[in-house]
Formats: structure tokens, sequence, C-alpha cells
């Protein structure tokens, strides 16, 4: 669905495919990209047959038979969101695999290890979590070690799940090479490269090259000739959670109201759309359906839900920093509907089938990141300065490009199991709104 304006559009699609063409429909032809373009269609071939020779020298080309592995170490990078979106393959190896002892080892750099640890740490996919702050490998010179947390750690089977090759960073690919190496692993996948970062030059042609994160954990799993784990709710239950989310909710919402989560905050300033929307999305969501709406988000994100229940005239409650990782997820369980910026909580609402709109910025593609999830409406915009991949950006004009008309329109839809809703447009068609 678009929504025109004079000096930009908005698009309200529901899958990778529509936000594709909506990408590619918004493209304006010059020689610069399309020399761009040929450069990258000719390098990223090149660059994984390198690695292709590297992975056979150093681990084979045979699939292993399931009985023959016993051990697996599967690494990836990221806090809450990377890892949500690994839960589906984590759950085809334990599936496939069901003699092998599976290690995760998450990398959450500066960002705080709370995010991985909540998602993975319940999870009955693996059998032991290592948490890091920093590179798995440690290079002196010309010489590489283990962090000394992982120490005697070693696997038959090493599955890497890092995003670093998709996102361009051959360096990166190579280190984790080097990781599967140390550990002793005598079968890898998931070494392969999706474009090269070269920060400024290739911003504008990367959507063409980067894979999805939420489905690309199934193309590395096809490298085993493994059948993904499909959709669904691969969260693990906290039924302890569940019932301090409902007695929090008892003393905030009527008996029977229907539970909205708004989430306003992002990891980076350039994500989040302005708060003063979201307490008037809070306002209508209080006047349609008389509903109990709360902000959640970290403890560092408490000035921005204030701002929003500031803006909703104290209709939306403060949740933010107040619930643990898995109360979030039993709390977006029992919600009536979500709306929320380009964040894990988007990924864990996604999984939970909450019906959710997801509202991203265009600092990057948001086919990078689109979520996996029938009940899930996203909206992004496209305006000239598109793709600046500034994660600090003060102008967020494709933000701001995305009316609160917008998010009520997507969130009519995705409530609505036929798609309708009295006085809008059906989804797919054309509408007419002030962006």
């Amino acid at each position: 669905m678009k929504l025109h304006t004079e000096t930009c559009r908005a698009y309200s699609v529901r899958s990778l495919t529509e936000a594709q063409m909506a990408l590619r429909e918004a493209e304006r032809p010059r020689l610069r990209t399309l020399l761009l373009r040929a450069f990258l269609k000719a390098w990223v071939p090149t660059a994984n047959g390198c690695l292709y020779i590297l992975k056979r020298i150093f681990f084979g080309n045979r699939r292993p038979a399931p009985n023959e592995i016993h051990s697996i170490l599967a690494y990836t990078v990221g806090i809450v969101g990377d890892n949500v979106v690994m839960l589906p393959a984590l759950a085809a190896l334990r599936k496939n695999y069901p003699r092998a002892r599976i290690t995760v080892v998450t990398n959450c750099h500066q960002w705080g290890q709370s995010g991985a640890v909540g998602v993975l740490g319940p999870s009955n996919f693996k059998d032991r979590l290592i948490v890091l702050d920093a590179d798995p490998v440690i290079r002196h010179g010309l010489n590489f070690s283990l962090d000394s947390r992982l120490k005697g750690l070693s696997c038959e089977l090493f599955v890497n799940f890092s995003p670093f090759g998709n996102r361009g960073w051959l360096g990166a690919v190579l280190r984790e090479m080097i990781f599967a190496r140390k550990a002793g692993a005598r079968h890898a996948v998931g070494f392969r490269m999706s474009t090269l970062n070269r920060k400024g030059l290739f911003n504008q042609v990367q959507h063409d090259f980067i894979k999805n994160e939420p489905r690309r954990p199934a193309m590395i799993l096809s490298e085993l000739g493994l059948p993904s784990a499909g959709e669904g709710d691969f969260l693990t239950l906290d039924p302890d959670g569940k019932e301090r989310m409902l007695d929090l909710l008892s003393l905030i919402r009527k008996p029977g109201a229907p539970l909205f989560v708004l989430n306003p905050g992002a990891k980076f300033s350039s994500q989040r759309w302005p708060p003063d929307r979201f307490g008037a999305i809070a306002k209508l969501i209080a006047e349609r359906f008389d509903g109990t709406v709360v902000v959640t988000g970290t403890q560092d994100e408490q000035t921005i839900a204030e701002e929003v229940v500031r803006i909703s005239a104290g209709i939306a409650v403060n949740l933010a920093g107040r619930t643990t990782l898995q109360e979030l997820v039993e709390l977006l369980r029992l919600a009536k509907g979500c709306v929320t910026n380009d964040t894990g909580t988007m990924h864990l609402a996604a999984m939970l089938r909450t019906p959710t709109v997801a509202i991203f910025s265009l600092r990057h593609s948001p086919a990078h990141w689109l979520p996996i999830g029938g009940n899930v409406l996203s909206l992004f915009a496209l305006p000239e300065c598109r793709y600046c991949f500034d994660d600090y950006c003060e102008q967020r004009n494709c933000l701001k490009a995305i009316e609160v008309e917008h998010v009520q329109r997507a969130l009519d839809t995705v409530l609505n199991s036929d798609g309708r809703k009295a006085g809008w447009p059906d989804s797919g068609r054309t509408c007419h709104g002030q962006a």
C-alpha cells in the first residue's frame, strides 16, 4: 500500500517481496550506481570462490551424517534481534542432530549481555551458552588465539550465523573461519559474503546484495542439506513471568480491556519514530478500542517512554526498564497489538504472531531486517536522503514522513483478519495522506 505525498512516498508492506518491489520502483538508474552494481556482481562471487577454497582446505566439503556429529558450535553476533531470528535454525539443529551437544557463542560487543542471555539462556535448543563482549579470536601480529573464556572449547560442526559476511566484512569472516579452525571443527558452514563493506561507497546499492537477516539462517542450514524449522513460536514459555505480568496488568487495566504494546526506543537514534507520534497512537488506541497501552523499553529508554506517556496525557503506562526480556515476551503474548520501531521487540512480536506494525528508518534498506511473520505490517518511506547508513542521523526525514494516520491505518489492517477496516483502503491499494 503506497501513501503518496508531494515530498516523499511511504510504503506499507506485508512481505519481503513487496518491500523489494517498492525499493526497485523508487530507483533512479544512474551510471555510478550501475557501475557499482557491476563491480559487486563480479566481486561477491570471486570472494565467495576464495572462501570456498579455504573452507575445503580447512574443513572439507562433505556433508556430515547426523549420527556423525556429537558436538556443534553455533556462533553469532548481536543482542536481541540477531539471536531471536537464529532460534528457528537452532531448533532445526536440535531436531536433525538429536545426539549432539550444542554450544552457542554470541558476541554482544559493547551493547550489554542481558538481551542475549534473555533470549538464549532459557532456550532448550542449546546445551551451553557463552556470551562474549569482544571477538572470540584475538590477533597478535600474525598469530591468533581464542578468548580465554573459550579455552578447551571444541566441536565437530561449526555453524556460523554471524552477520558480518552479509554486511561485507571479509576480515571478520576470515577471523570466524579461524575461530572454527581453533575450535577443532571437522565440518563448518556459513562463510559467505553478500557484499563489500566500504563506508559510503556502496550505500546506494547495498540493498540489492545484502540478504534478509531473519531468513538468512535457513540459507546457512541449506549448506548442510537441512530443512528450515519454519515459522512458529520458538521462545521459551515462562509461567512465572506470565503471572507477574498478569498481576501488574490487574493494577493498570480494566477487566477485559485489550492490551497494546508500544516500543518507541531503539538501539540507534536514527531508528526512533518521534515519541510524540507514539503518544498520539496511544490516545487513538484508548479512544477506538478502550484499550490499555503500555510502553516498553530498556532502562536507558526511560526518558523516551516518559515522553510518550506525557504526550498521551497519562493514558499510556511506562514499563520501560521494569520487565525482564522473558516478561516482555509474556507481555507480547498477552497483547492484542504492538507498534514498534525496528528493534529486537519487533522480532519477538513477529515470532509470537502478535499483530504488529513495524516502523523502519531508511538509514539502510528495510529489506535487511524485515521480520518474518504473517501478522506484521512494515512501514517505511523513501526520501532522497535514504541509505545514509548514519546510525545517529538528526534529520530522520524517512521517519518523519510516516504520519500517525499511516500507523493507524496499518494497525487497523493487522487487527482484522480479512485485512480490511471500515473507512480505510484495502491492503495493496493506493491511498493519499500527508507525510
